[in-house]
């Protein structure tokens, strides 16, 4: 699938277990399968169990190590969350790279069973909680990575007052916010981590074809609609996924921490991305809207 040029081709990830939400379409498809041809035992995480299954099945044909594995999981929902933590603490001893890309955006404003706007519960919240709850298992192996997909087109404000659209909604602001604070969580972790051997970055691999966006209907899907129909204004999955592959296999990037990658390269965000105080008023919002466990958190305040 690689052309010689590409900077993730020959890259070994035998041994190493890849857990990847957003497994089953798009980005996180196409990410699942490359490292599984690279030999890493990749974990797929999804919410449809049909389609689920199918895509694991065809990753299987090509991985070049183990067979994926598919869990379960509403992302959206702190539970579920909560209960695929510990379905993963009970099938491993350690995950190697998790990359958070699971993303959603939504036309109307809806909330979660917990109450909170689901562009922020599933864009922002979900990376936050998950890997606050996989910690100690990324901690296990030799040289962790953490990977959060976010986006050079993220906002350049954060409104705390409407961090969730409490006092006004608008689906594309919407969806901007949540990749800021992807940017601003990953500082954070990547700060909140140093000195060890797990490091932090978020990525984006530029605009990608993919289902984002499928779901709207009215107005706001208009746009998506036209992008999906200018070819060239957006990159194929298989050829977009070898931004995330770079940042979670390539020997280069051991010890970089705390970076933004577009297209496999470093890349500055927005001013207010490097506001220790914004990133650290974020953290401790987050932190008190999920349901905590206190071994989990403490492993990192």
């Amino acid at each position: 699938m690689l052309s010689v040029e590409s900077p993730v081709n020959g890259i070994p990830m035998s041994g190493k277990t890849v857990l990847i939400t957003g497994a089953t379409s798009g980005l996180g498809l196409a990410t699942a399968l490359l490292l599984a041809e690279q030999g890493a035992e990749v974990v797929m995480v999804g919410r449809d169990r049909t389609r689920g299954n199918f895509m694991r099945a065809e990753i299987a044909k090509c991985a070049a190590g183990s067979v994926p594995i598919l869990f379960l999981a509403d992302l959206s929902s702190q539970a579920e969350i909560h209960r695929l933590a510990e379905k993963l603490h009970g099938s491993f001893s350690r995950i190697d790279v998790l990359i958070n890309n699971a993303a959603a955006m939504f036309a109307n404003r809806e909330v979660t069973p917990e109450g909170l706007e689901k562009t922020f519960a599933i864009n922002h919240l979900a990376p936050f909680i998950l890997t606050h709850l996989v910690l100690d298992l990324i901690r296990a192996a030799p040289a962790g990575r953490i990977l959060t997909a976010s986006s050079e087109f993220h906002s350049g404000t954060l409104d705390f007052s409407n961090l969730q659209g409490e006092r006004r909604y608008n689906w594309l602001g919407a969806y901007k916010r949540s990749k800021l604070c992807n940017i601003l969580f990953t500082h954070e972790l990547a700060r909140r981590l140093a000195g060890t051997t797990i490091t932090a970055n978020c990525f984006s691999p530029g605009p990608t074809l993919t289902r984002l966006g499928d779901n709207l209907r009215g107005l706001p899907a208009v746009l998506p609609w036209i992008v999906k129909r200018i070819p060239s204004l957006l990159a194929f999955p298989e050829r977009a996924a070898i931004t995330p592959v770079y940042v979670a296999s390539s020997p280069d990037l051991d010890g970089v921490s705390g970076r933004f990658f577009l297209r496999c390269r470093t890349t500055r965000t927005k001013d207010i991305t490097y506001d220790i105080d914004v990133a650290r008023r974020l953290w401790t919002m987050s932190k008190a809207m999920y349901e905590s466990r206190a071994s989990a958190l403490s492993q990192i305040d």
